[in-house]
């Protein structure tokens, strides 16, 4: 067993460990340290990572069904390891960060289970596979909002698997038809990635199937108009399961899209490149503009997903150097500062159990720590130079500037309107007067525990807004090829 099975399947493990803890108290110590060393030994995988040599490395292979195509193939390159590193991090921040909850056995066995399907997808190298755990991470996130959400979590749950559910029947339509235009090709079985980007594809079908694979991953990240469950799920969704589902699994999406349709489709990419690059500028601003009009903080900050991930949409289909490698680093960038602002509502929550703008007035004065960390990642969220959110969203504007100026003058828009959603909402609830009736008065700062976590991603982000060159050059080799194909 290679390194990078052992990655997903130690906390597919330690789910069912949780699962059958004697106790809710040992429950949680096995989730949490089961988290810690899976974030550990992701971090450690750069050793032999780095020794490998090779577009994949850590490449594990096992024969059983290779006459169909079916062999067990994993291998990661820049991309796929740090998106490792950012769904290892974030669940073990999001589960330090976890309250007490009913059926707590569950609750932590269902976030590892969600972690094991997340590093599944980001290793393996073989659509049936990739299929599989794409298929595997939305039941452990249907639970966590539907057993541990708020009190619409039951409709938002349902509307959640409806919506993916359906983009993963075209998911399934494009991945058995892909190998079997490869077969009609070629006169051999294959569903591993790197083997399918090598064969030239029937110029007539290829449209078609670009487009069906194209909705699934769309569903997920989600473009307009697909996007509807996205706030409800997130609102609704308790504040460890907001942190994963838009710091990681709306990226599952964009991977998507830079793993298998733009090496598999770089011709159809190409000519999708003014219609995608355009809803990615449409995610910009209709998610700015909707922000803008929300009174709930958690709905305001899904808002700002939608917005934010249309930037790794306008980078993406760039197909410049800039464009991905900004694409890349927003993936990350978005889910350390969104991921920080999910988990401080859900603090603020499990205080007052209110999160309205308009529920509050002074925060600042009884919570100043939570004002300053606020502050922090919300000038990062609006692309503060300096901070990481600077980086992402310009390389990304820059690379479509290369191919559409208007598209990225548009795209511009969207950094302007970040600043009216974000600056209006935070002083109102830390700077203005308390009104009748606000939770003011009820809030406490943060713990100790509590600055710990949001100071390890304040590190990050600020890391990645002065000095991004370590992991925009551990990302390059990953997407040089996708530039070369344009």
């Amino acid at each position: 067993m290679g390194p990078l099975t052992r990655l997903w399947l130690f906390p597919a493990v330690a789910a069912l460990a949780a699962w059958l803890a004697p106790s809710r108290k040992s429950s949680r110590a096995v989730a949490l340290a089961a988290s810690a060393l899976a974030f550990g030994y992701s971090l450690w995988l750069l050793v032999p990572f780095s020794a490998g040599s090779g577009a994949l490395r850590l490449e594990e292979l096992w024969s059983a069904g290779s006459e169909l195509g079916l062999r067990y193939r994993v291998g990661v390159d820049g991309l796929s390891l740090s998106l490792c590193w950012l769904t290892t991090l974030l669940t073990l921040l999001g589960l330090a960060g976890s309250g007490s909850h009913e059926r707590e056995n569950g609750y932590w066995a269902a976030f590892l289970a969600l972690e094991a399907g997340l590093l599944g997808l980001f290793v393996v190298q073989n659509l049936f596979y990739f299929y599989l755990f794409w298929e595997i991470i939305l039941l452990p996130m249907f639970f966590i909002i539907g057993l541990w959400g708020s009190d619409n979590r039951r409709y938002a749950a349902y509307k959640f698997l409806l919506y993916t559910f359906l983009g993963s029947l075209f998911l399934l339509v494009g991945f058995i038809a892909l190998p079997t235009y490869h077969h009609a090709a070629t006169g051999k079985w294959t569903f591993d990635i790197p083997e399918l980007a090598r064969t030239a594809l029937d110029p007539k079908a290829s449209p078609w199937l670009y487009a069906a694979i194209a909705l699934g991953f769309a569903v997920k990240i989600p473009v307009l108009p697909l996007h509807n469950w996205l706030p409800d799920a997130h609102t609704e969704a308790p504040a460890a399961g907001s942190v994963l589902l838009a710091g990681v699994m709306l990226k599952a999406g964009v991977y998507g899209f830079l793993r298998i349709l733009l090496p598999v489709f770089p011709d159809v990419s190409a000519a999708a490149l003014p219609w995608l690059g355009g809803l990615g500028v449409a995610n910009i601003l209709y998610g700015a503009l909707c922000a803008m009009a929300q009174g709930d903080l958690k709905r305001l900050v899904a808002y700002t997903s939608i917005s934010h991930l249309g930037f790794c949409l306008v980078g993406m289909f760039s197909m410049t150097g800039e464009g991905l490698a900004g694409a890349s680093l927003q993936m990350l960038n978005h889910g350390l500062s969104t991921g920080a602002l999910f988990l401080m509502i859900g603090m603020v929550y499990e205080r007052v159990h209110r999160r309205g703008v308009d529920d509050f007035g002074g925060l600042a004065d009884v919570a100043p720590w939570l004002a300053f960390f606020f502050a922090f990642t919300l000038l990062s969220s609006i692309g503060l130079p300096g901070l990481n959110g600077f980086v992402g969203e310009m390389l990304s504007l820059l690379g479509m500037a290369r191919v559409c100026g208007l598209l990225a003058g548009l795209g511009v828009l969207g950094t302007i309107l970040a600043a009216c959603y974000a600056l209006p909402a935070f002083q109102k609830v830390f700077w203005a007067p308390a009104g009748a009736g606000s939770a003011t008065s009820k809030m406490t700062d943060l713990t100790l525990g509590e600055r710990s976590i949001l100071w390890t991603l304040a590190a990050l982000i600020l890391w990645l807004g002065v000095y991004p060159q370590p992991m925009l050059a551990l990302l390059e080799p990953s997407l040089t090829p996708l530039v070369l194909q344009r």
